[in-house]
């Protein structure tokens, strides 16, 4: 039987000093049949030069350009919009995966399946860092998923959709370049936020999702890196928080006292800025036995 076509979408801006490393990474894919699908995002340092090289030396690479900087999560719309595969991952244009990524998550897929991530580090040119310690399981179920990523992610599952390949159209369902909130946060500046949100709602479709117990994805860390920003003290976690609570409210209504609780103690823990945050949870009874399991845990 012959192997459906999975879609490698690489959303790109100013790349020039990386990205041949990660499309490169995406041409030594051991699966047979892929597509590199890579949408530009207006850049002025030459990328868009590199991209058109290469995709004149391969065929599988098909090339986009944006008439003008569109944001960084409209630009993932865009890059996901042109896949034609039934599969398709997002690889942000500074990261790699190994040669065997897609020919070992496709693997795991099955019809009850949401999506399959690999194992993954954090490397920069003198060090390597495992960020994910999620492989003692192969498997895991949507309320695990929800358990650990809503309220104490113990286990580091990662907010980037970066590492996993999902379906194609449940991405192009589920990315979104704006969530309502009080804050006045533009979500499409950096996609934190929305890419966490991806996938909190893939997996609410889907009984469970999948594990490759081993580092297929590698995530570069530099100072302009999604990782390293939300890192810091505050970072970007007021972002991420306002995508969990947009998924609860709208998808897990049942999981809103739980929620308040853990933002009230994270209101205390990071300079009360989740304010805004409980101010639309005033209606919300908090879960009082969770509060007191938070702090005796």
């Amino acid at each position: 039987m012959d192997k459906p076509l999975i879609s490698i979408c690489i959303p790109c801006y100013n790349r020039a000093d990386l990205i041949e490393e990660t499309i490169n990474s995406a041409l030594n894919q051991t699966y047979p049949n892929i597509e590199i699908i890579i949408n530009d995002n207006c850049s002025t340092d030459g990328t868009w030069a590199i991209l058109e090289q290469y995709a004149q030396k391969h065929n599988q690479i098909k090339i986009f350009q944006n008439a003008s900087n569109l944001g960084a999560v409209k630009n993932w719309q865009q890059a996901t919009s042109h896949a034609n595969g039934a599969y398709a991952l997002i690889l942000w244009s500074d990261d790699l995966i190994e040669p065997e990524f897609i020919e070992k998550t496709y693997a795991l897929f099955d019809d009850n399946c949401a999506f399959v991530l690999s194992e993954n580090v954090e490397f920069a040119t003198d060090r390597e860092t495992p960020t994910s310690n999620f492989g003692s399981k192969g498997q895991y179920t949507q309320e695990e998923y929800f358990n650990v990523v809503l309220f104490k992610n113990l286990l580091r599952f990662p907010y980037s959709p970066a590492g996993t390949l999902f379906r194609t159209k449940d991405l192009q369902e589920n990315i979104f370049h704006d969530i309502p909130n009080t804050d006045g946060i533009d979500f499409n500046l950096t996609g934190a936020g929305p890419d966490l949100l991806l996938q909190l709602i893939v997996a609410s479709k889907y009984p469970y999702f999948r594990v490759v117990q081993e580092v297929l994805a590698r995530w570069r860390s530099h100072p302009e890196s999604i990782t390293v920003l939300a890192n810091k003290k505050k970072g970007l976690k007021l972002n991420y928080d306002w995508g969990r609570y947009h998924f609860v409210a709208n998808y897990r209504k049942e999981l809103l006292g739980k929620y308040k609780a853990i933002t009230w103690v994270r209101y205390h823990r990071y300079g009360k800025i989740h304010k805004n945050m409980l101010h639309e949870m005033k209606n919300v009874n908090m879960n009082i036995f969770f509060l007191i399991k938070l702090f005796l845990s």
